[in-house]
């Protein structure tokens, strides 16, 4: 790209340069996530650590809730099952409004995020606010959504799977919990971004993140695996070598108190990205499809930087 390009690249970002020509563009999605995430990268702390500071009650009371467990599961007189359970139940129902009140700052990151993906630039501080302000009461019912799915699940399965010897005809209920979490987890990753494109009321936010991401069921499922690598590469290497699990610990939290999280936003607010402009935006007179791509005829073309109009 030259020296001058990388210069303005480190300095301000693609956005805006009069030197920036159209064949500098990415030719696709994973080109586009790339020069993102190259020119990001360290901006992207300073947006982590601005989104943990609303996940404070929820870390305190997670760790609180570790540190029983741990004292529970290593007594000498033996392990109080139902103990543990009601440990987790509690546990779980608490969380509920420690999540739902990360809904406003997840809509403001977002919003940052999703410039940052389509490579725009974005004032982090006044874009967050602004964005914040805007679908504070849509990012709290989404949240609070977030929130609630685990403690019913966790109590559905605690419900049916103590009715299932008398009947395995429980296993419907059960298995159609597991089939809500799992799509709603699918669908998450599409709401937030939604929410902050388009002036949609909330049933149809939530609408239509279900219907696209079972409409690209495999590609979901891929991106949802992709920001579980860390934990599960965790997870494996804990079991290999026992000895050094606190450390791993460490290391994981550590990765995700400064960085993990916004890049795991940056995966899923990109899919929304392409979904988005693949499949609503042709509906939408005047929106803008394949942003921060080169177009396909772009011979004799000067890139102009297009204002949002979604």
């Amino acid at each position: 790209m030259g020296i001058r390009n990388l210069m303005n690249n480190y300095f301000y970002g693609k956005q805006g340069k009069g030197d920036f020509t159209i064949e500098n563009l990415p030719q696709n999605r994973r080109q586009l996530f790339g020069e993102v995430l190259k020119v990001r990268w360290s901006a992207m702390f300073g947006v982590n650590l601005l989104y943990m500071i609303i996940w404070i009650p929820a870390i305190i009371w997670t760790f609180l809730n570790v540190v029983t467990l741990y004292s529970m599961l290593t007594v000498e007189t033996g392990i109080d099952m139902d103990g543990v359970s009601s440990l987790i139940a509690t546990y779980l129902l608490l969380m509920v409004p420690c999540v739902t009140i990360t809904g406003p700052f997840n809509a403001g990151v977002t919003y940052v995020l999703r410039n940052w993906a389509r490579d725009e630039h974005s004032f982090v501080l006044s874009d967050f606010k602004d964005a914040v302000k805007a679908n504070w009461k849509q990012s709290l019912v989404v949240a609070l959504i977030d929130g609630a799915i685990p403690f019913l699940m966790y109590t559905c399965w605690r419900f049916y799977g103590g009715l299932l010897s008398q009947s395995s005809l429980y296993l419907l209920p059960t298995a159609l919990v597991l089939l809500v979490t799992v799509v709603w987890s699918l669908a998450s990753m599409l709401a937030y971004p939604m929410l902050i494109t388009y002036d949609l009321k909330l049933k149809d936010v939530i609408r239509n993140s279900v219907l696209l991401s079972l409409a690209k069921l495999p590609f979901s499922v891929l991106i949802k695996l992709a920001t579980l690598v860390l934990p599960a590469a965790a997870f494996g290497l804990m079991l290999l070598i026992p000895s050094i699990q606190m450390h791993i610990v460490m290391v994981v939290v550590l990765l995700y108190l400064l960085f993990m999280v916004a890049f795991n936003k940056l995966i899923t607010v990109s899919y929304a990205n392409w979904l988005c402009e693949t499949y609503l935006n042709p509906r939408i007179e005047g929106a803008r499809t394949n942003i921060g791509l080169r177009p396909e005829n772009w011979d004799d073309v000067t890139y102009i930087p297009e204002d949002d109009e979604d």
